[in-house]
């Protein structure tokens, strides 16, 4: 087979591209591994948090709606507790997709991607359903990604996480606990669909009580070194993009799919290597927020958390930055992250 463009995945960021490259004049095919049984499944292990803000970023209204979301608890060690007002929905994630597939132009195909070559200033990829040949390559293959492995020889930080359905009402709150217990990351309660709420955390920590299912998937983030090689891209999980304190990742894969595509669409892939560097979305900032706050122990939170004990607010942020400059970009890269990074 042959086509112009090869998007490898179909999860968000593989489906956004599809999406927005409706209209594109020259061939586009999705190469998916999911079986239709699989896909679901493999797609509800995740927090499926989206914000408004990512959703107007790619022309999208709120789809696939589980829950509005109206604010962000943040609860750390010594009793602090931190609410974010926030504007987003948790979705259906699978229905989400689904949904989205049905705007696209492109053809679907089902298979897996073994192997990926050069050929001319295109690819040659081994697929179970038979090589295809490419002009333009977007790997959007998640976290253990071909195209990544075979044409970027690169890997991002990848945190292993278990994600669990509980029976309960998680209301309009997307509720965080911090602390060294999740090796200085965090343990979510979303609100879920059908009477239950998500729960996940780092794998390794303690099963909450009344799970009725489990799954567990290898979380990238931090990025990768290149997103764009020769006419080769890395969108979504497969580039390591989501955000590396509030790991949100459906949005800024969404927003990724739709900048490769525009880029395609234009013949120029370096519009999309000069987004994944500038864009406040990937700003190194959470990366280096992460790796300090990921050092910390429950005591190092609770110092840093002292000057919110009355509650959050601008001025008590100002006053905790001026009054503890070695916690101030954590304190800048959180808020960031929460505001904006899912």
């Amino acid at each position: 087979m042959e086509c112009d463009v090869l998007i490898i995945g179909s999860g968000p960021a593989g489906m956004s591209a599809a999406m927005h490259l409706k209209g594109f004049s020259g061939r586009a095919v999705v190469l998916e591994r999911l079986s239709p049984r699989m896909f679901p499944r493999y797609h509800s292990v995740c927090g499926e948090a989206v914000s408004d803000r990512m959703f107007s970023k790619v022309g999208l209204e709120p789809t696939a709606v589980v829950r509005g979301v109206d604010r962000i608890e943040i609860a750390y060690p010594g009793g602090v507790t931190i609410d974010i007002p926030v504007r987003g929905s948790v979705v259906d994630r699978p229905a989400m997709l689904s949904e989205m597939k049905g705007r696209c132009d492109a053809e679907f195909l089902h298979g897996t991607a073994t192997r990926v070559s050069q050929e001319g200033d295109g690819f040659l990829v081994e697929t179970t359903a038979g090589p295809i040949s490419c002009r333009f390559l977007i790997g959007a293959d998640g976290a253990h990604s071909v195209v990544r492995r075979d044409v970027f020889g690169s890997e991002p930080a990848m945190l292993p996480v278990v994600n669990n359905l509980v029976p309960g009402d998680g209301g309009s709150v997307l509720a965080f606990s911090v602390g060294e217990d999740y090796a200085g990351l965090y343990r979510w309660r979303f609100p879920s669909k059908d009477g239950f709420v998500s729960v996940g955390f780092p794998k390794g920590a303690e099963l909450p009580e009344g799970t009725v299912v489990t799954g567990a998937r290898h979380l990238p983030f931090g990025g990768v070194p290149e997103t764009v090689r020769g006419n080769a891209v890395l969108v979504g999980d497969a580039a390591g993009l989501a955000n590396a304190l509030c790991y949100g990742g459906i949005g800024i894969g969404m927003l990724s799919g739709m900048m490769v595509a525009e880029a395609v669409k234009r013949g120029d892939l370096s519009r999309y290597s000069r987004w994944c560097r500038r864009s406040i979305y990937t700003n190194p900032h959470f990366m280096r927020a992460h790796r300090e706050f990921s050092q910390w122990t429950d005591d190092d939170i609770k110092e840093a958390m002292r000057p919110f004990r009355g509650g959050y607010s601008l001025a008590r942020g100002f006053v905790a930055i001026v009054g503890h400059p070695r916690y101030a970009n954590v304190y800048f890269a959180t808020w960031m992250a929460f505001k904006l990074g899912w």
